[in-house]
This record gives structure tokens, sequence and C-alpha cells, in this order.
């Protein structure tokens, strides 16, 4: 898919249909999507508005809205705002948090079976890899993004976490 909305085929419209039924069934507010340079984020009512942090940083997003059936022309695609992180425990005095970049299994190991990837008390660095993020089959890469240990662990393995969600907290240093 590319950014250019005329080049989606009915093929394209029914896969959106069948995730836009998957997220009407669901507990979920909404799913972000990413494809290429494609970014959707599909919601039930009001997509949440952007945390000011997040936002800067975030690239524009695309709101689509609910289809009824998979056999209906293109959905509409307007401009939305990023989503905001849910809820997350209070943060440790003086850590820095690591979220989710992207809404997917959450996974704290590389393989089953495997050793994390970090644990508590473990030093990181800036690009040392905490966790992997899967949407679709492909696995995105969680970076620490800061120097110091890990405090808190706060997203389990193999879980769905949403977009902004907390995942380590780190104590810089």
């Amino acid at each position: 898919m590319s950014n250019d909305l005329t080049s989606l085929t009915e093929d394209h419209v029914r896969q959106l249909g069948r995730i836009i039924g998957t997220l009407e069934q669901s507990t979920f507010d909404f799913l972000q999507l990413e494809v290429g340079d494609l970014k959707v984020t599909i919601g039930k009512g009001n997509v949440p508005v952007p945390v000011p942090d997040a936002a800067a940083a975030m690239p524009p997003r695309l709101a689509v809205s609910s289809v009824a059936s998979t056999s209906a022309p293109p959905p509409q695609v307007e401009p939305a705002p990023a989503p905001t992180p849910s809820e997350s425990p209070p943060p440790t005095a003086g850590s820095v948090e690591i979220t989710s970049p992207i809404m997917g299994m959450f996974y704290t190991r590389p393989e089953p079976g495997a050793a994390t990837f970090v644990t508590v008390g473990e030093s990181v660095e800036e690009d040392s890899t905490v966790g992997l993020v899967e949407v679709m089959k492909t696995f995105n890469a969680v970076s620490a993004g800061v120097r110091g240990k890990i405090v808190e662990v706060c997203a389990p393995d193999a879980q769905l976490v949403e977009y902004g969600q907390v995942l380590f907290r780190v104590a810089q240093g």
C-alpha cells in the first residue's frame, strides 16, 4: 500500500474490513497499524488526544471510519491525532520510562525459552534492545533510548501492549 489512497485495492479494503471487525469485537478502543509508509489508526468513537511529548515525535496518522461490510467502497480517511498511552503504574521516583512505539504483542525475550533481553538491575545503553513488539508477523525491536539500570519491568511477556504503554522504567546514570 502507498500513501496514495486511490491505489487501495478491493483486497486492501477487505483486509481493512476484517481488521475493523476484529477491533469492534475486542475490548480495545483503537488500533494503530503501520505498513511501510502508511500509518492508520482505527478507533471506536473518538481516538484519544496525543500527549505533547509523543505527538512531537510521531508522524501524522490516518483515522479510518468503521466499514459496515467488506464489499463497501474504500473507507473515508481523515487526519487524526496520535493516540495516548494507556494507564500505567505510577513512576518510580527519578526513573525514565521506556514505552511501546506501536501496538502489538510484546516479548521480553528473542524467542521462547531464551533468556530475557534485560532484567531488573541490569545496565542498558541507549541502543540496547530491551524487547520486541510484533505486529502482523513483523518484529520491531524496542531500544532503551537511555543509559541506566532497569528498575522495573511494567509489561508482561507475550501480552498485547498499546502504543505508548510503559514497558520498563530505567534509573538514569
